[in-house]
């Protein structure tokens, strides 16, 4: 990666982590639009994570969760320094069945394009039909 997305995923995690405001899905999709932004293909990845509450006795939390893959580098920055003392650091959270949100989304776009086009044909051969059998459009000999 470069300097300055490094820069700038580390300047996004070293951000309070707040639920509400400044979660996993914020902080990801503003890493995500600064490396297509540079270039760089980067894919969101949503999840179900399993983090460990050490002030708990490393009690295990389950919750959907959300982090970001820049050229099939992940990069989760969810929790800042502070958080990672209470829970467990970013790069030991166990993640379960990962689904790549980005790719889903695009093969639905691509669905609807093509299907869209398909319709777009039905609707034009069915406007000549229409203008072929009105005897008002026809040309004399």
């Amino acid at each position: 990666m470069s300097d300055e997305l490094s820069s700038f995923i580390d300047a996004v995690y070293r951000e309070p982590y707040h639920l509400i405001g400044n979660n996993c899905i914020n902080k990801s999709l503003r890493i995500k639009a600064k490396a297509e932004e540079s270039g760089k293909r980067a894919d969101l990845i949503c999840c179900i994570a399993m983090w460990l509450v050490r002030k708990w006795h490393n009690f295990p939390i389950f919750s959907p969760h959300v982090y970001t893959e820049i050229e099939g580098e992940k990069v989760d920055v969810a929790l800042d320094p502070g958080h990672e003392e209470i829970f467990c650091k970013n790069s030991e959270l166990k993640t379960i069945m990962p689904v790549n949100i980005s790719r889903v989304t695009r093969s639905l776009r691509r669905r609807a394009k093509s299907r869209e086009g398909i319709l777009q044909e039905k609707d034009e051969e069915a406007s000549e039909t229409r203008l072929a059998s009105n005897p008002l459009n026809r040309t004399p000999k």
